[in-house]
């Protein structure tokens, strides 16, 4: 069988030869630290380990232009800057390019709906601009990649808060309802208009929308406003990817996601990724209640930062029952922390092959 064919038997609940295996991948900060600990340079990570990747598909999804990147102020180990989303932040310098910054917001482009509106002037989805280089050989390819196709998109949660910021849009639900539905519609067309525009009579395994819309606890919309404001858009946008493109359709969604699970799966979402355990999730407890609906992730990254005993008791149980009921991509339940020992990943890696 090859790796497509594999993720594919997997998520339809049938048991191929072997199993599809990924992770995230692996940001700069991690391999420096791994390069130190023997990883040979050059060499990506999956090959090396024998384990399974994505092919997707090179396009820009939201705004195109990017906003010009604007310096601000350089003080004490920080930099204030504009950046491409059009927002004012600050970082620390030195943590930049690392791929794990942690960052302060001080203003988004989008308060009004003059600001609204200047902002969809970016949102043309069909210029062409947005195909990077290899975009027109890994369409063409879809049909006999021997890895499974993703595609990415970014939600209505996650494209608001983009433009508003997270304070700003929890806010405007209650104060600014018309131009909340204003926005949903546009982002719904958007959507629909790059998709048709650029992955018509494309073969994609696994469109992912991104979402991002729980925290540690719960959901940063009540599971109500969901209902009356994000279901029905979402039903009529999983419903145009599967006509367009889609064979299965993910939401990514970081935090905690217990309540929103039942309201993807009325809108006809099938799976969902990366199922975060810090944010006190269990998979194996969603895969008993929620016996159709299919899981990327969920094995604790913190486990890769102890010992190899840790790693054991982590995978082993949770590989044996997953594995056993299928409809799961194991996968780190986000990416892998800069600290986490090459040895123990690797030895993650070799378990999830061995459990099979």
């Amino acid at each position: 069988m090859t790796p497509r064919e594999r993720y594919n038997a997997m998520l339809d609940f049938r048991r191929p030869d072997r199993p599809f295996i990924w992770t995230f991948g692996i940001r700069k900060a991690t391999m420096d630290q791994w390069v130190k600990q023997g990883h040979p340079v050059g060499v990506s990570t999956e090959e090396l380990l024998g384990y399974d990747w994505f092919n997707g598909i090179p396009i820009a999804p939201a705004h195109y232009p990017q906003f010009e990147k604007r310096t601000v102020e350089e003080k004490d180990g920080h930099v204030t800057y504009y950046d491409e989303e059009g927002a004012l932040r600050i970082d620390g310098i030195e943590a930049q390019g690392s791929g794990f910054v942690t960052r302060k917001w001080l203003k988004f482009p989008v308060e009004s709906r003059e600001d609204f509106i200047r902002m969809k002037e970016r949102y043309n989805p069909e210029e062409l601009g947005r195909r990077h280089e290899t975009f027109d050989s890994a369409i063409q390819n879809t049909h006999t990649f021997d890895h499974p196709a993703m595609a990415i998109i970014y939600g209505f949660y996650w494209t608001m808060r983009q433009w508003m910021g997270f304070e700003g849009l929890s806010v405007a639900f209650y104060d600014m309802p018309e131009l909340i539905d204003e926005m949903m519609d546009f982002i719904l067309d958007y959507n629909v208009r790059l998709m048709r525009a650029h992955f018509s009579g494309a073969k994609i395994d696994n469109l992912m929308i991104s979402e991002d819309m729980a925290y540690k606890t719960a959901c940063m919309v009540s599971p109500t406003l969901f209902r009356e404001k994000f279901l029905p858009r979402y039903r009529e946008l999983v419903q145009e990817a599967k006509s367009i493109c889609a064979d299965k359709v993910f939401v990514d969604c970081d935090g905690h996601i217990s309540e929103l699970i039942p309201l993807w799966i009325e809108a006809g979402v099938d799976g969902a990724s990366p199922v975060e355990i810090a944010s006190e999730q269990d998979i194996v407890d969603y895969a008993e209640r929620f016996p159709q609906f299919l899981f990327i992730g969920g094995i604790d990254k913190r486990k890769l930062l102890k010992g190899k005993k840790e790693v054991e008791e982590e995978v082993i149980p949770k590989a044996r029952k997953l594995y056993k009921r299928l409809g799961w991509i194991p996968a780190v339940d986000h990416a892998v922390p800069a600290n986490a020992p090459f040895e123990n990943f690797k030895h993650m890696i070799q378990l999830l092959k061995e459990t099979w």
